[in-house]
């Protein structure tokens, strides 16, 4: 089965926009499926980029690593997301490592037929859209991190690490990794959120109820709402209870 019949939902990925309907299914046609069962590294730092990845289904997690090794994630994709492509066209290493999460499918578009799709006003405007969302993103996220409740900040990752259909596989210590607090804030804020009616959290994952909730208010004193237990399984079930092992 062609990529474009199997994965028409990317026919409308930002990258893809307002092209002809025939060139949107050519490039995805002409890109290679790759299915990653297992958590798989497919972009190094300081390794060259072979060409464009385009995420088809499940989630990318951008990782930069540090002179000492550590490791911090920057950065999350979902389908339709986009990586490899800066580097491709440069032709300098990746600044960054891209790690597949588990069952999550890659499109690859290898640099010269990139290339050839990069002779196109369409496909560069939408390749500057791209760059520019990921600009503004930054912003919003500086912005956040200077100014925002934890509650703020975590309901934004929890948008940008949502599958597609709304929902997040990542237990409270990942989370709280990538927040850059302790997984008992992170507790406390999921707690809050879902009290909020805001989140749902049940059989290992979170669930956005709402997409564009106001948080302004809860980082100032809605101190009562209930927590998730301590001492138990991070992962939290429906009832607020998490699951034992």
């Amino acid at each position: 089965m062609k990529n474009a019949v199997a994965y028409p939902h990317l026919l409308r990925a930002p990258l893809l926009a307002d092209l002809p309907q025939e060139l949107r299914a050519e490039f995805l046609n002409r890109s290679e499926l790759r299915i990653c069962q297992e958590v798989e590294l497919f972009l190094e730092q300081g390794q060259m980029s072979p060409g464009l990845f385009m995420v088809a289904h499940g989630r990318i997690d951008v990782v930069v690593s540090g002179p000492g090794g550590e490791q911090t994630r920057v950065a999350h994709y979902g389908p339709g997301g986009i990586v490899g492509e800066l580097e491709s066209l440069s032709a300098e290493p990746c600044i960054a490592s891209c790690f597949a999460q588990p069952l999550t499918t890659l499109l690859f578009c290898p640099t010269p037929v990139f290339n050839e799709f990069m002779r196109l006003p369409l496909f560069i405007r939408n390749l500057a859209s791209v760059f520019r969302a990921r600009l503004a993103h930054d912003n919003a996220v500086k912005v956040l991190d200077q100014h925002g409740s934890l509650e703020e900040r975590l309901f934004q990752r929890l948008r940008i690490m949502c599958d597609g259909r709304d929902r997040v596989r990542a237990n409270q210590a990942e989370l709280a990794e990538i927040l850059g607090c302790s997984r008992q804030s992170v507790n406390k804020a999921l707690g809050r959120l879902r009290a909020e009616g805001i989140i749902d959290v049940a059989k290992g994952q979170v669930r956005i109820l709402q997409q564009e909730p106001s948080l302004a208010a809860l980082g100032r004193g809605a101190g009562t709402a209930p927590e998730m237990p301590e001492g138990a399984p991070e992962t939290p079930d429906g009832q607020g209870k998490r699951r034992s092992a």
